[in-house]
């Protein structure tokens, strides 16, 4: 029989001589389940080819399928190379091959070559060997979404998408290759990096480009990798937080996709981020308050807004405090003592979380996490006890406009 590896072809009745000779391994492990088939290494031995037996449970209980799993996850150290032939593989086993391959690779730090099989014999009676490898990427582009989704971590789907576009450039036979996947995912771990490191300008600077670039992106991929369509849909969240700078100084509409990225950074247990920003949020609402939009990122009109928001949480406390040029503002806003709690509430939790603890308060993580889930709230009644949005405005979760 003729077995082929592309072009490349072997006369033999032994589909092990056959991977022996076109792949060329250093050793090659016959797993064996029935006793009947040792026969085959021997047959493999009388033709110079180097075997080891690797001896499964014959059964396909629960306890026999992960010892089988636990056997081929030991099969290689961290660093080497494998390949996996199914061909003779009957019941679960090219199944449980495929999951161990992932295991190695993502675990043991193995580098899988192949997962391949001898086809039927087609017209001309040749047997060319199928690889299976590329499907077990699927995991890899469910895991880079889970990543994405649930830790707000790029990194994996960055890679994997720079890799598709590298891998479809390479084929000569391509007359119109994808060119928005590498820039696009790298906005994608801009925007990530940026929600990581409370920076809302330049993370709803990253969306904006994201959901501009997303018609093309899905377009290619649509052209390209049709079953991850679905995946790139999980990216139509980020449009809530999708607005580039400000050209005429804060706004209404901008602060409110700022609180949208607020309820994401809890979402994805950045709480940490969260209450930064939180505290920065009410900094940015008080100053449009006050009608320094314009002056929202300037250093000075920050510090003098947040002195004023201490110094009006003493003095209902009777204790000294500073005046600014904001306070009499502040102060004849008819809610100003619940806005006074609420800034004091957001920045102890910001304090007690910059602080890692380090304190002689008994505070239980559960604790900590619910406060963090009250943000949002706190700062959607600051703002509306402010004058600044509301209360129709605080209910729209998108806002199609800075």
């Amino acid at each position: 029989m003729r077995f082929c590896r592309d072009d490349q072809c072997v006369v033999t009745s032994l589909v092990h001589e056959a991977v022996w000779r076109l792949w060329q391994p250093d050793e090659m492990i016959l797993v064996i389940r029935d006793p009947r088939e040792a026969h085959i290494a021997s047959a493999c031995e009388s033709r110079g080819i180097q075997v080891q037996k690797l001896w499964i449970p014959e059964g396909t209980g629960r306890d026999d399928l992960w010892e089988t799993f636990t056997l081929l996850g030991e099969v290689a150290k961290p660093g080497e190379e494998i390949l996996f032939d199914i061909t003779g593989g009957c019941h679960a086993i090219p199944f449980i091959i495929a999951h161990a391959a992932v295991y190695l690779k993502e675990v043991r730090k193995v580098r899988i070559s192949g997962i391949i099989y001898a086809t039927v014999p087609d017209e001309h009676g040749l047997r060319h060997f199928a690889d299976l490898l590329p499907l077990t990427g699927v995991n890899d582009w469910i895991s880079g979404v889970k990543s994405l989704n649930e830790s707000a971590d790029a990194a994996p789907l960055g890679i994997l998408m720079n890799g598709l576009q590298r891998h479809i450039h390479r084929d000569p036979a391509e007359p119109d290759p994808p060119t928005r996947l590498s820039s696009w995912s790298s906005l994608l771990g801009t925007f990530m990096a940026a929600v990581r490191l409370s920076r809302p300008v330049d993370a709803l600077y990253a969306g904006w480009g994201i959901i501009r670039d997303l018609p093309g992106v899905r377009e290619e991929i649509h052209r390209f990798a049709p079953a991850l369509s679905p995946i790139i849909d999980t990216i139509e969240p980020i449009r809530a937080m999708a607005a580039p700078p400000p050209k005429e100084g804060l706004s209404p509409g901008y602060l409110l996709k700022q609180l949208i990225l607020v309820r994401y950074q809890i979402e994805k247990g950045l709480d940490f981020q969260a209450a930064s920003l939180s505290r920065e949020w009410l900094i940015s609402c008080t100053i449009l308050l006050v009608g320094a939009g314009e002056e929202w990122l300037d250093a000075g009109t920050r510090h003098t807004a947040s002195r004023t928001l201490t110094g009006i949480v003493l003095t209902m406390q009777d204790k000294p405090a500073d005046t600014t040029m904001y306070t009499p503002v502040l102060q004849s806003r008819e809610g100003i003592r619940e806005m006074a709690a609420i800034w004091e509430r957001v920045s102890a939790l910001r304090n007690d979380l910059a602080h890692c603890g380090m304190n002689q308060r008994e505070e239980t993580i559960r604790s900590i996490r619910r406060r963090s889930d009250g943000l949002p709230d706190d700062l959607i009644r600051f703002s509306i006890l402010s004058g600044v949005i509301t209360t129709e405005e605080a209910g729209i979760s998108v806002r199609d406009e800075p």
